[in-house]
């Protein structure tokens, strides 16, 4: 057995006795961010797989969005289209990124692991561990992010459902910085709470680090390397069938415009926080002192789908008590363990509105 240089979490522990980890690896070819996400929810929610996976994908230049995030506040929709830049919604929180051919995706799957909570930086070990050994002083940055003499090379993010977890996230290799700062359209809010002027500002590409390494496909197979080194791979390809489905999906969910683009209500009330999973723009339609209307959006992290305590809201009185009252007994700490009902509150109320 392999002796563990750092505590793994949980669902690298699976050790048959006297061997390596098990790990199942799906090669893929296809450039169609769509299809790429489609795959890997298939893999976690329908394939029946039961090992955890490791998959890798480059899109077509695109820009995918956060799951809660409003579509036309990230981008800058006149370049996006004028570029013929594809735009999908994931399912995972966190913050809009570009990708194009320059730039490595990776997915660790684990099917029927516990379900993630905010701070899920354990499970970007396996690839910080793979970038230390290929000699890039990489580092965990943040909740979310991989860097390299303090500038951003990696966003990752995760979401969980009833089969299981995903963690995924970039690796910029050769990507666009430019064409990447014009079509990234990011908050104040947002840029403010970095401490950043700007997207271009504060991320970096890792291929002066790998003079020898030609393209994403290269550094693919050398991350791939040394998973072979510390797991025992088993290789695995999707059926025919298999891409059936797959297709379907992608037309259902991720090349659906109701998806991608979501409703932006209209509002009468509007708050920023900034607690630790993540930036939370708070938009509500109050008439009458009744809460009509209510969205979250931002690039938090939540554990539970965020729609059903906006469908609880929805019909409060806006009053203090009644909306903490409405947040505990909806167990608002199952949404965000790390921000309290009561700084939730302070932050609603501190600024007096005519509503």
């Amino acid at each position: 057995m392999r002796r563990q240089k750092r505590c793994k979490p949980a669902g690298f522990l699976r050790i048959a006795c006297g061997c390596l980890r098990e790990m199942l690896y799906i090669p893929n070819v296809n450039h169609d961010p769509a299809m790429n996400l489609a795959m890997e929810e298939y893999i976690l929610s329908s394939s029946g797989i039961r090992d955890q996976v490791l998959f890798f994908y480059v899109n077509a230049p695109s820009v995918i969005i956060g799951r809660h995030q409003n579509t036309s506040d990230e981008i800058n929709a006149e370049f996006v289209r004028k570029q013929g830049i594809q735009l999908v919604r994931r399912c995972s929180g966190g913050g809009a990124v570009y990708h194009d051919h320059g730039n490595l995706n990776y997915s660790l799957i684990f099917p029927g692991d516990p379900k993630l909570n905010g701070d899920f930086s354990d499970l970007l070990l396996p690839i910080l561990d793979a970038l230390h050994s290929l000699g890039l002083p990489a580092e965990l940055g943040g909740r979310n992010d991989l860097l390299l003499n303090g500038l951003k090379f990696s966003g990752n993010a995760y979401y969980h459902n009833q089969f299981g977890s995903v963690t995924h996230g970039t690796l910029l290799f050769n990507s666009d910085l430019d064409v990447l700062s014009k079509a990234l359209q990011p908050s104040y809010q947002k840029l403010k709470a970095k401490g950043i002027s700007s997207v271009r500002s504060r991320v970096c590409c890792i291929k002066d680090a790998f003079p020898n390494l030609a393209d994403t496909e290269e550094l693919k197979e050398a991350i791939l390397d040394y998973f072979r080194k510390e797991y025992s791979i088993t290789t695995r390809s999707f059926s025919e069938s298999e891409f059936q489905q797959i297709e379907l999906l992608a037309d259902k969910r991720y090349r659906n415009d109701a998806w991608t683009y979501g409703e932006s209500p209209a509002y009468t009330i509007r708050r920023f926080f900034h607690p630790s999973c993540g930036l939370i723009d708070f938009r509500a339609d109050v008439r009458e002192k009744i809460i009509q209307n209510i969205r979250f959006f931002g690039d938090f992290f939540c554990p539970e789908e965020i729609s059903s305590l906006e469908e609880a809201l929805k019909g409060t009185p806006w009053q203090e008590s009644d909306i903490r009252d409405l947040l505990l007994r909806a167990h608002w700490d199952s949404f965000f363990p790390d921000f309290s009902v009561e700084m939730f509150i302070s932050g609603l109320f501190s600024v007096k509105e005519d509503v």
